[in-house]
């Protein structure tokens, strides 16, 4: 049955670009009865010409940019990556009143609002779906499935690395640096995990997803980040005894008509939604006021995920004609809340007996200490702890206490302070 013919100038054939030439050259004959389009790609920009590309047909290869973008094709399709020249290809094809599909996650972070709306006053439609989470759907939901709710809050699982590194250490006991070496072995981590580990590249999905959401412009030095490179295998085990799990967390959500902002390492009770995702997956919990919980999980990196979400972009963007409307031209307002909660503690001490200290200080702010333990060296090389799990007090009380800690003599550096989640 033929389809619907779309021409796509695919911008880059890397990782991702290969996996979108390989799904479509596979499922062509799928794709086309189920949706009735019919995809043809009609140029490719690459750096090397003579680099092997196993499955693309080189006649399509280029390295000039305007071959690809003025060739006259339908749709033109970002996977260069980086912020330029990307930023300067897709402001090309707007222009000329194509339609864009990207998987750049760094550039939507920090130029996305204003990429959707120069692409909805062209009349042409914007897709980002790989951007986030993969094959995950979380964009189209956000944009069109739950455009009849009013979005309460959502969280999640942004970053695979992170998940990865704190699933390995929980299940195997491995500190940080052998579960991070795995995760570079494997391919879930990049050869300087700076980005993942630090929590700066969960802060930027965070962005691209709250502004869909809740319909506005956000700032990303509007967002506290938190990264787990302090997490060490005793912190593991003392979440495993109270029943919890440690995970990175991204979250935003409206609190007093304002909306918070944050990514943070925390315990989570072992019933809690986000719990159970593990290795290198993601997910992201929606609360709405008509559907209440949607959990959205699934494979969050890879040559295929992303381009599974990237070919569904190219697929619905071509059965449907026109663009969005804009999206509305405001700022959101953020806020940082005060939470209450519980918090687990570690501190490097001089001596064990430094816990008497501690707790003294901890009474004296009015924090309760519900569990406490001091670790000996077990050897002269060794360093000693405390553990501290405290009940639930304010954020602005236990940040002033343990930087009063912290000052204390018999205390070494800053120690770890986690949160643990509701």
């Amino acid at each position: 049955m033929a389809g619907k013919q779309l021409s796509i100038g695919l911008l880059g054939c890397g990782t991702v670009g290969r996996g979108l030439m390989e799904l479509m050259d596979k499922n062509r004959a799928l794709i086309r009865d189920r949706s009735g389009v019919d995809l043809q790609v009609s140029q490719i920009l690459v750096r090397d010409l003579k680099k092997e590309r196993p499955g693309v047909d080189n006649a399509l290869l280029t390295t000039r940019p305007e071959k690809v973008i003025e060739n006259g094709c339908d749709m033109v399709v970002e996977l260069v990556g980086g912020l330029e020249p990307a930023r300067s290809f897709i402001h090309r094809a707007l222009t000329g009143r194509k339609h864009v599909v990207t998987a750049n996650k760094a550039l939507l972070a920090a130029d996305g609002f204003s990429l959707r709306r120069a692409a909805a006053l062209q009349n042409v439609r914007f897709g980002f779906e790989a951007s986030v989470c993969g094959g995950i759907p979380i964009v189209r939901a956000l944009r069109s499935g739950l455009v009849g709710n009013e979005i309460h809050s959502l969280s999640g699982i942004l970053n695979g690395t992170c998940n990865y590194i704190l699933t390995r250490m929980a299940d195997d006991g491995v500190e940080f640096t052998d579960a991070l070496r795995e995760a570079q072995v494997k391919g879930f981590a990049e050869a300087d995990p700076t980005l993942d580990i630090d929590g700066h590249d969960a802060a930027q999905k965070l962005k691209i997803l709250a502004e869909l959401a809740f319909n506005g412009r956000l700032e990303t030095k509007d967002i506290p980040v938190e990264g787990i490179g302090t997490v060490t295998a005793e912190d593991v085990r003392f979440a495993r005894e109270i029943g919890c799990v440690i995970r990175q967390v991204a979250t935003a959500e409206v609190l007093d008509g304002a909306l918070s902002l944050r990514v943070e390492t925390v315990l989570l009770p072992h019933d809690h939604q986000l719990a159970a995702v593990r290795d290198e997956n993601n997910a992201v919990l929606v609360r709405g006021d008509a559907v209440g919980e949607m959990l959205f999980s699934g494979k969050g990196a890879g040559s295929l995920p992303s381009a599974s979400a990237v070919l569904s972009d190219i697929v619905e963007i071509a059965k449907h004609n026109g663009g969005f409307s804009p999206p509305a031209e405001r700022s959101i307002q953020t806020i940082k809340p005060d939470l209450s909660s519980r918090h687990y503690v570690r501190l490097q001490v001089e001596e064990p007996s430094a816990i008497g200290a501690i707790t003294t200080i901890l009474e004296r702010n009015g924090i309760t200490v519900r569990r406490a333990g001091a670790i000996w060296a077990k050897t002269p090389q060794g360093r000693n702890h405390v553990k501290i799990l405290t009940q639930a007090c304010l954020q602005s009380v236990s940040e002033k206490t343990f930087t009063e800690i912290s000052a204390l003599d018999m205390v070494i550096g800053k120690g770890v302070v986690l949160r643990v989640a509701q």
